[in-house]
Formats: C-alpha cells, structure tokens, sequence
C-alpha cells in the first residue's frame, strides 16, 4: 500500500526543534511581569476545576504544611492547591516538561500552554513540585533547572521514571479524590517563598492584591482563598484564609453609582463605577480608585492607576474626582476582529494592534452617562474661579498677530534667498547661487520637499483649527483642599493640558503660585479681604501664561514644522512647570493690577 499525501509531506518535513530549551524559556521569561506566575497557576487549576465539571470547587494559595512540618529548619514554601480534574504520573510529564503543551485546550485567545512553565520555572531553579490525585491515587514530578546541565526538566525518581506514586499522608486540604498542588521551591532548599518579592505593592498582602486586580471576577462555584498573616502561629486570629473576589464584585459593592456604556463606534463597551465616599480604599486588598484597564474574558490588562490612572481618567472626561472612579473597557471579541493577549498577559491586541486608548476616550466623552456628567459638574462647581477670563482674552487679542510666527526674512546681503513659492509649502530656503535658488523647478531645496507625489498629497487627519480661530482653552484650578485634585495628582507640577479636550488644569497647590499669593498678602496684611482678590489676581497672570505658552505651540504646529507629537512636548507638564518659573515679568504685572485694585502697597501701611 502506497503512503498517503499527507504522510508523504510528513515525512518530506523535518520538523523544527529548538536547540537550547533553556535558553528560550529565560528569554520568555523576561517579557513576563514579576508576579505573572500567580495568574498563570491560579487560571491553570480555575480550567482544572471546570474541567472535572464539579458543582463547586476551591483553589488555595497557601503554605505547604506537610513540608514545613517535616522539616526542622521550618522554611515555608508558597503553594497553590486546587480541587480540579488532576493528573495522572504519564500526563503531568507530557503537559508539564513540554513547553508548549497543556491539559487545556490551546487557542490564541485562551490557553497557551506555556504561561505557568515560562513565568515561574526561572524564578524557581530549586524546582516546582507537582503533586495530583485523580480518581483516588497519587502522582509526583519535580519540574527543576539542572545545575550543571543548565536546562530545565523532570528529576528522575528511584524508580527509574521521572514520575512516582505518593501516599495519601501527603495530601492537603481540601483536596479529597482529585486536585493537584503545586510548591514553589524558589531558588535553594532555605529560600522563604511565601515572603513577597522585592518592590511589589502591599507585600504582607501581596497575592491577595494581585489576584484582586488581575482579575475582574471568578466564574460561579469556584472560590479562590489566599493565606494571610502566614508569619504568625497557627490559631492566630490574624492567620487565616481570605476570599479574594476580582475587582468586580468589590466595585459593585462600594459605588454609589455604576453602569455600562456602549460605544458603537470603537465596538466596545465600558463599564464604570462612582466609588462611594465611604468606600474603604487603603485596605490594600484591592487597586485602588482613580483606575483604567481593559477587560478581556473577565480578566484586567493595562491596568493604570495613581497619577497615570488619572491622566487616562481625564482623557476620558473625567477631570475632577478621579480617585473614586474607575471605568473598564471590554473590546468586542468578534471572529472577523480578535482580541488577544501578549504571551506575557500583559496586553491586548486586535488584529495585533494595541488597544486604541484615544478612540475609546474620545468616544466616551460625547456619550458620556448622565450620572458621572452630574458626578462632574458638582465638583467642577468648586473649581470655579472669578471670572477673569475676558481680561485675558481682551490682551490676548491685543497680541494676536504674535502668535502668527514670521517665516524666514528676506536679508539683502544675506546667504539665503527665500524660493518662489505661493503657499511657502517649502523645506528649507536656498543658498544664492544653488540652481534652486530663484528658480521655479519643483523639488530640491526650498522646493515642494520629498518625492513628487507629496505635490498630490492627501490630509486626512483632523483639519487644523485655522490660525484666527485658535481659541483660549477652558481653564480649571484645582486643589487637594476642595477636593478637585486627588493626592498624588500633579504633585508639584504647574499644570495639565488636555489637548482633545482644549481644557487646562492648573495645580492651584503649586509651589510658584502659592509662594506667590504669600508674597503680596504679606505685603497687604493690614487691607482687610485682600488675600482673596490677591489670589485670584495671581492666578489671571499666571493663567495667561500659560494659556500663551499652550496658544503660541499651537500656532507653531500650524506652520508645518512642529508634528503633533513633536508638539505637545511643548505643553507636557515640565513644559507647562518651566513656562511659570519666570516669575519676574508675572510680579510687576500682579503689582500693577494689585494697585489698581486694591491701592498701592504704600498706601495700605
């Protein structure tokens, strides 16, 4: 019998095999975050779990006991123990010591199959103990990197086999006919694995905070218990075993207000939460408010919070309150569109492209919910100021033609002669006596610059406000005192544009403008009411510099030389810090109104 085609290509192919195992795992290992380990172990035993189609099942992040019983030096070695499917010896050494192998079924949306294997077998070269019963009987492997080998893989056991059968003496709670455990061995035989690595938020809760923010929530019927207060003895009411929920449900159960929203145009939806007032968010146990993530098969990626999470927030048209919002936003996973994760779970992609923040924000803002509109508008009332706008815009209209940059000058004994050009769309001007110089050919220097098709060229962006219409941004002071800015925000910085927005918060707790207000109250202590005039004056002149200094690199963009990346380094918050520090000009300014208003400083002795 003649072999059939598809045998016959089979056995043309020599497969690829990857040469240095151990290498590649390192490798991949380093694209992983610090704790990804406990992701990848707890959704290995949550699919074990639903796949012994059991009615309830628990996973446990916890101390070995037996081991730490065992042993005289008392080390503690971190676990996770689940009641799922288990393993039998022959399957734990064919999906364990194969790296890209897994009891689970492998999608590019779900399982990989190298998650757990990539992520905690380099951060524990003393090995990872696998013990797992299925259908009553016991099985064992130690997954390690040989030390003088240097490549990773299964210790071979007395028996010969790189499995062996264990007793029941060793089973943990609450395993009964099937579960698996696994033990984190670290990197020697003494190494405390349960103590938190280096730099990870709340280390004595450290697990219980990861799992909370990793995941939104745990499907229905499995419970996720972590150990807590494990340095404490046994019995201790501190030691004990806490439920960790997702983010989700805590959400659900302390916001005032909360909902979801869909966007039609970007395919999403988002869900949002107003965190009530008494809500408490310094437990530990969970991100904090004032957060973003993206939300993908009930687990959190991109998740930001603090001052990063704020920023978001805002883009979304969250200015004020941040700290008691949080908004998530789930992609549509359709067939045509996937969403999927990095191998490092660290991101999404649809059809391999990252996540397009700035769409999901600007479409949020136009259908933003009434409930965080009203949420809004309350506290944006305390962020009023008197109303010095019109001052300013009647002198920034006086200056109006400033901020029409000049083009290059003609000099009569100049080396440079401007090109003939009636839109001036030219690079750089041309030397006298080059050939370009006066000519009317396209191209070359001073010409039409780049290939001949850029004479065809094609906007397609957002068309550019024209140089007339520019128009100052709306302007909001906001301070820790009256609640506008959360702690943490803008600390020690000037203040923040929201260039889609055309809206500028200014940090009112900022150092030049606070020491500022001190200088002239002190100088006027004897006028009665003067320090709230003297703050709001301070506050117009630094406002109109800033405003300048945002209006004047919007007029510099327009010229075509600054891109609209190029140019917002010119209003980021270091750019916009700088602009107030001189303070010299401000002062004499502030004198003048300061007289006009309230009379000279003299007068008032």
């Amino acid at each position: 019998m003649t072999d059939s085609p598809t045998l016959v290509r089979t056995h043309e192919t020599l497969p690829m095999s990857v040469a240095n195992m151990a290498f590649l795992v390192d490798r991949l290992s380093e694209d992983c975050s610090p704790l990804q380990f406990l992701r990848e172990l707890t959704k290995n035993s949550i699919e074990a779990i639903q796949l012994s189609c059991q009615e309830f099942g628990e996973i446990r992040w916890d101390l070995d006991w037996k081991r730490f019983d065992l042993r005289e030096e008392r080390v503690s070695k971190l676990s996770i123990i689940d009641t799922g499917i288990g393993m039998t010896g022959p399957e734990m050494v064919q999906y364990i010591n194969m790296l890209s192998s897994s009891i689970h079924q492998q999608s590019k949306t779900g399982n990989f199959g190298v998650g757990a294997k990539i992520s905690a077998a380099p951060m524990n070269p003393e090995g990872l103990v696998y013990l797992s019963w299925k259908d009553g009987k016991g099985s064992m492997i130690h997954l390690h990197k040989d030390a003088t080998e240097g490549v990773y893989g299964l210790s071979r056991f007395r028996n010969g086999e790189f499995w062996q059968h264990i007793t029941d003496d060793i089973k943990p709670e609450p395993i009964e006919n099937h579960g698996t455990m696994v033990v984190l061995l670290g990197h020697s035989p003494d190494e405390d694995t349960v103590v938190a690595p280096p730099k990870v938020p709340m280390p004595r809760k450290w697990i219980l905070r990861y799992l909370n923010s990793r995941f939104y929530r745990f499907p229905p019927g499995v419970a996720v218990k972590v150990r807590e207060g494990w340095d404490l003895p046994r019995g201790h009411k501190h030691n004990f075993l806490r439920t960790v929920t997702g983010q989700g449900p805590w959400l659900d159960d302390n916001s005032s207000d909360h909902g979801t929203l869909r966007l039609d145009q970007t395919k999403a939806t988002v869900y949002w939460w107003i965190i009530k007032e008494t809500a408490d968010t310094n437990s530990g146990h969970y991100a904090p408010g004032g957060h973003v993530a993206g939300l993908f098969q009930d687990e959190l990626y991109e998740l930001v919070y603090g001052p990063a999470g704020y920023a978001r927030l805002q883009a979304f048209g969250v200015v004020f309150g941040c700290d008691r919002v949080a908004l998530y936003v789930e992609p549509d996973n359709d067939p045509s569109e996937p969403v999927t994760a990095n191998t490092a779970r660290t991101s999404l992609a649809i059809n391999n492209n990252p996540l397009d923040w700035p769409a999901y924000a600007a479409e949020f803002r136009e259908v933003m919910p009434d409930e965080l509109r009203e949420y809004q508008d309350a506290l944006g009332l305390q962020a009023a100021n008197t109303d010095h706008r019109k001052a300013i815009e009647e002198r920034l209209n006086t200056i109006r033609e400033l901020f029409r940059f000049g083009r290059y000058r003609p000099y009569k004994d100049g080396i440079y002669k401007m090109t003939d050009s009636s839109d001036n769309t030219g690079g750089e001007p041309a030397k006298l006596g080059s050939k370009q110089a006066g000519s009317s050919g396209g191209g070359g220097v001073g010409g039409a610059k780049g290939d001949i098709y850029s004479l065809f060229s094609d906007e397609v962006g957002e068309p550019a406000d024209k140089l007339d219409s520019l128009s100052p941004p709306e302007v909001s002071w906001i301070s820790v005192e009256n609640g506008t800015r959360t702690q943490g925000d803008l600390e020690d910085r000037a203040a923040r544009y929201l260039s889609e927005q055309n809206r500028l918060m200014v940090n009112a707790d900022f150092r030049a403008f606070t020491d500022m207000v001190d200088r002239w109250t002190a100088r006027y202590e004897n006028v009665a009411g003067s320090e709230g005039i003297i703050t709001q004056t301070v506050r117009e002149w630094f406002e109109q510099q800033l405003i300048e200094t945002i209006m004047s690199a919007w007029a510099l963009h327009q010229h075509g030389k600054w891109s609209t990346d190029e140019v917002r380094h010119l209003w980021d918050e270091a750019a916009l810090t700088a602009a107030v520090l001189p303070r010299y000009h401000i002062d004499v300014s502030i004198k003048r109104s300061l007289g006009q208003r309230i009379g000279k400083v003299r007068s008032a002795a």
